[in-house]
This record gives structure tokens, sequence and C-alpha cells, in this order.
């Protein structure tokens, strides 16, 4: 069994749209196969918000299927295509992954 984090560190103008988003996957990894579980935590200071997802897979080959879904890579293909006319709210990225041991 293994946990995937990925934490974004974003403006704070972005935090409805990023609400969506967050909202959307969560949704959809709970109705993926070999999903256990997942969630989104929230934080805020003065000038950023940072959304972190968590989930919890049977497998890391489960949760690299979830990946590969072809909207997950048509929406990544939609944000670099618009790089230039739209800046991304996106400051940082950190992705993580972890063994469960018990």
């Amino acid at each position: 069994m293994i946990v995937q984090t990925v934490a974004f560190v974003i403006k704070k103008e972005g935090r409805e749209r990023f609400e969506g988003k967050t909202s959307k996957d969560v949704a959809s990894m709970l109705e993926f196969p070999g999903c256990l579980s997942s969630e989104c935590w929230f934080s805020e200071d003065k000038d950023t918000c940072e959304f972190m997802l968590v989930s919890k897979w049977e497998s890391k080959k489960d949760f690299q299927n979830w990946l590969k879904r072809p909207e997950h890579l048509q929406e990544h293909r939609d944000a670099h295509k618009n790089k230039e006319t739209k800046p991304s709210i996106v400051l940082e990225k950190t992705r993580k992954s972890y063994e469960v041991l018990s």
C-alpha cells in the first residue's frame, strides 16, 4: 500500500479555481480502481494558499494508472498550451510517495 501526496502552493487569487480542480480530482480518485482514500487539505497565509492532495492506494501502479487517464493528460496539455497567454497560478508543486509499512 502507498500514500501519495502532492502539494500546490498557489497565488491567493486562484483559490476558487483550484478548489474546484482539487474537488474534482478527489472525487475522480475515489471512483478509481485501487484507490482506498483521498482527501484535500488546505491552508493559507497572507499571500498564498496551499492545497495538499493526500491519497492512499493499493499499489503504485494503481496511482500511475489514475495519472495516465486521458482526461488528466488532456488537462496538462491544455495548461501547457496556454502558458504564454495565461500565466500559471501555481508557484510550487511537490509530490511524494510513501510506502505504508504496517
